[in-house]
């Protein structure tokens, strides 16, 4: 779990990817993630994991031309290739520290950048976070939005997924968030297994990505 392309060819074993949106190696953000992922791995999954600190993720230019060309239309960075890396995976895990009240900027530049061309519709995926006290309920509202708006399927827990810790390392010692993470993982592995064999029917269904340009009954 370096960051590196892991060759998927047990393609009948699910795939579960996590991406850490800390902008520190090392992070708790990456704990909590390869936490969910050994507990996917015991599970049979093929596992990934992605440190976008080490990856170029430049911020959205809003130009739409995604849409029309189906990736973004910078080449020059890392995105398109970690769309792929998220197409292909059955599960995706977002992680991410919270930064005053809202996502790290590396994952909110993903998720802005991908959101409008890469299809997630009928996989799984669950959200991450951690902090220090206050504003980690939002920020892990923004990757639950975004799991949501794509289309994926969001497995409960007894407890929200987050963590508290301030310095790397720290959220070691929240064993209520490592517990938490090692259930997310094991659940969005599990969830995944069951949809890679009965795949839910709206991953087939039209995608209508016009612009809603008024609020009337055209747009229904």
């Amino acid at each position: 779990m370096n960051g590196k392309s892991v060759n998927w060819v047990h393609y009948l074993r699910t795939r579960i990817l996590g991406l850490s949106g800390s902008p520190r190696t090392g992070s708790n953000t990456s704990i909590l993630i390869e936490t969910a992922l050994a507990a996917a791995e015991k599970e049979g999954a093929v596992i990934e994991f992605i440190d976008l600190s080490f990856q170029n993720v430049k911020s959205c230019e809003h130009c739409n031309e995604c849409s029309k060309l189906g990736k973004c239309k910078i080449d020059d960075d890392d995105v398109n290739k970690i769309a792929e890396t998220m197409k292909a995976a059955d599960g995706i895990i977002l992680g991410s520290p919270d930064h005053y009240g809202s996502v790290s900027a590396s994952m909110k530049n993903l998720m802005d950048r991908i959101g409008r061309f890469l299809h997630l519709e009928g996989k799984v995926g669950c959200g991450l976070v951690v902090g220090r006290r206050s504003g980690i309920e939002i920020a892990l509202s923004h990757l639950l939005f975004f799991l949501l708006v794509k289309e994926m399927i969001v497995p409960g827990g007894v407890y929200w997924p987050i963590g508290f810790s301030l310095n790397a390392g720290d959220v070691r010692a929240d064993t209520e968030a490592m517990v938490m993470a090692a259930q997310m993982g094991k659940r969005v592995a599990i969830l995944a297994s069951t949809l890679v064999r009965n795949p839910v029917p709206w991953i087939h269904e039209p995608r209508n990505v016009g612009p809603k340009v008024r609020f009337g009954d055209e747009w229904k």
